[in-house]
């Protein structure tokens, strides 16, 4: 995309990063969709509002552009809110503190203070290991509506293999999981990577899904060529075979064939 472009079309773009309404959003979606501007709709879209970025992948699907969908999929990350700051030691202090300043109130044991301390430190810390945890948990509703609305196009040849992309290149494990099931479960789209002999797709979609049955479904449909592949020298299919395949015999051949 040219810089001039992008400034021609400042306005829309601005719209879209930050929408004051939803008619301007769709105004701002469609006069870039008019003039045949995908490649700033779809650099846009990895770091869009959800609300547009929404709008934006209905879009693109309706136009077929599949590959902008793809690369937002495997980059584009959850918008969070500011998190909140652990107080529980400074809540236990200041509980203490009113205590102490009550009228005739005797003075808190300085034993009964530390343990109290603890206790509190002890949950500030427990709190923000669990904020931790949680933040490295990527969970963008986005990036699953977009394989959901990749899968809804299968077994279009391009869609199926944005799809691919995503399950073999996502960062976030999620999202690379849920492509490679809708890959899996469409038994069309497994049959052409089969019968193109694309067994490097198949296994790395099989293990992105994470599954023993599906890695065992993937092996039974490789275990058919088991000759083939040795032919080929294919090691790393002779030994996805080998590994998860359900027939002990058929184990055992490819096992032998990798000697």
């Amino acid at each position: 995309m040219e810089l001039n472009t992008l400034a021609q079309y400042s306005r829309q773009v601005a719209a879209m990063m930050n929408p004051k309404a939803a008619r301007d959003l769709d105004q701002a979606i469609e006069s870039l969709a008019d003039a045949g501007q995908w490649d700033i709709l779809g650099q846009v879209l990895p770091t869009a509002s959800e609300v547009a970025a929404r709008r934006i992948v209905g879009r693109l699907i309706q136009q077929g552009e599949y590959d902008w969908l793809a690369a937002a999929a495997c980059l584009r990350r959850q918008l969070r809110q500011p998190g909140r700051e652990a107080t529980g030691g400074r809540v236990a202090r200041q509980v203490f503190r009113d205590i102490d300043a009550e009228e005739d109130a005797e003075g808190v044991p300085e034993h009964i203070m530390e343990e109290a301390q603890e206790l509190a430190n002890a949950a500030a810390e427990r709190r923000a290991i669990s904020e931790r945890q949680a933040a490295q948990v990527d969970r963008d509703p986005v990036r699953e509506l977009i394989v959901e609305q990749l899968a809804s196009c299968l077994p279009e040849q391009r869609a199926g293999e944005a799809l691919l992309v995503v399950a073999k290149g996502c960062p976030f494990d999620q999202t690379r999981r849920q492509a490679a099931i809708k890959l899996v479960n469409h038994k069309q789209w497994i049959n052409q990577l089969v019968a193109a002999k694309r067994t490097a797709d198949l296994i790395a979609i099989s293990e992105s899904a994470r599954l023993k049955a599906v890695m065992a479904n993937a092996a039974r449909l490789l275990g058919e060529q088991v000759a083939g592949l040795q032919q080929a020298g294919d090691q790393a299919a002779l030994r996805f075979i080998a590994e998860h395949h359900p027939n002990g015999e058929i184990r055992q051949e490819a096992h032998d064939a990798l000697a």
